[in-house]
Formats: C-alpha cells, sequence, structure tokens
C-alpha cells in the first residue's frame, strides 16, 4: 500500500531513490509542470535529474525528493490560467 511508506530521514529517502533507479523497467516520468502528480511518482527534472515525489501539499504544489535534496514543484498549471 502506497500510503503506508513513511521515510524518517534523508538516507531513507537516498536509499529508496536508489531502488527506483536500480529497477530498469521502470522509466520515470519527465516533470511537467501541466501534468498531475501522486505520492511515490517516480519523475525526471531537467534541472534537478531524477526523484520521487515525497508529498502532495495542496492541488496545484508538491514537495519532491532528489539526490541534491528537496524541491516544491506545481502541478497542474492549467488550473491557474484564465479563459
Amino acid at each position: 500500500m502506497v500510503g503506508m511508506i513513511r521515510f524518517t530521514n534523508n538516507e531513507e529517502k537516498l536509499n529508496h531513490l536508489q531502488s527506483l533507479k536500480n529497477i530498469p523497467s521502470i522509466n520515470p516520468k519527465d516533470y511537467d509542470p501541466e501534468s498531475e502528480y501522486h505520492r511515490l511518482d517516480y519523475i525526471s527534472h531537467k534541472d534537478f535529474g531524477i526523484g520521487f515525489v515525497e508529498e502532495i501539499l495542496d492541488e496545484l504544489n508538491f514537495r519532491a525528493f532528489f539526490s541534491s535534496g528537496e524541491q516544491i514543484l506545481k502541478q497542474k498549471a492549467y488550473l491557474n490560467k484564465v479563459i
């Protein structure tokens, strides 16, 4: 169950990230602020590299973990567009 995975420190997060990298059949999803993300999604960011979604903060933002540390990223940017 996805909701059951908990990380208590950065070492555990790095271990999880390394385990994802070690599974050749799993490919990271290219980060796109227009897309929707879910906790533990495996992502690739052009500036930060390979990481995973650590926490959904709200409808438009999430925290991702990369080897270089955590980053707050946007999602569902289309919700902010005025038509």
